[in-house]
């Protein structure tokens, strides 16, 4: 029973035990924002080092939600938050970001995922939910507080150069819907992946849930930015060729 405390994913100070893997896709138990901000990491890696990366589309890193979806502060033109601030200066890095077409963030609120993305190409902000269930009021609420609060974050990030995006509609995008509760998360994260600004450039299918979390487990244990090289040999003969 060692491989339940081994440690199969490390990037950061993120580590992921085999019992921590076991529980998440085994069991169907939903992603935890720990997995969450890991593999936001790795899909925003992968698009700054595409050929045509780096000017297509801005990840955010997850953290952000915890920063913009403080409901405490009921001022939210007063509101400021400078560790917030730092995570999206983080996330700029050395990027142009009035040139990036589309930002996404995923966001967690009453224990559901969703993702909004700023999208410069349409001038909105797409809203994208695997819920079945009616969620307009919900992400009236939940959009009113964190488009407001992530626009402050840009304009002072870019120092006002960034378009204002207060005033953007916010369609929510039909899109595939989730066959249980607990898959929200692998679901926004295939959003993130593909959603172009327009449409998913691969389709998201209901009924491949087992698909997409082998193909996401593989991903993430393969990943140029886990620090575990040298996997048990089970794992390290499955391990792709440069």
């Amino acid at each position: 029973m060692k491989w339940k405390s081994d440690i199969f994913i490390k990037a950061g100070s993120r580590e992921f035990s085999g019992e921590q893997i076991l529980d998440t896709f085994i069991d169907a138990e939903m992603l935890s924002t720990q997995f969450m901000s890991f593999f936001v990491a790795c899909i925003s890696h992968d698009e700054r080092h595409m050929a045509d990366g780096g000017g297509v589309q801005g990840l955010l890193v997850s953290r952000a939600w915890e920063y913009v979806n403080i409901e405490e502060d009921t001022d939210i033109s007063q509101w400021e938050s400078p560790a917030a601030l730092a995570v999206l200066q983080r996330d700029i890095g050395d990027l142009d970001p009035t040139k990036v077409k589309l930002f996404l963030l995923p966001v967690m609120e009453e224990e559901h995922y969703s993702v909004y993305c700023i999208n410069f190409i349409h001038d909105r902000i797409d809203v994208l939910d695997s819920s079945a269930e009616h969620h307009t009021v919900y992400h009236q609420v939940l959009g009113d507080r964190i488009i407001r609060r992530l626009n402050l974050l840009f304009q002072e990030a870019t120092n006002g150069k960034m378009k204002e995006f207060t005033r953007f509609k916010q369609p929510i995008i039909d899109a595939c819907l989730q066959s249980h509760d607990n898959d929200c998360g692998l679901y926004a994260l295939k959003f993130m992946e593909l959603w172009n600004g327009d449409s998913f450039h691969v389709p998201i299918l209901t009924g491949k849930t087992d698909n997409y979390k082998s193909q996401l487990l593989f991903y993430g244990l393969y990943h140029t930015l886990n620090e575990i090289k040298k996997l048990p040999a089970g794992l390290e003969a499955h391990r792709p060729r440069q």
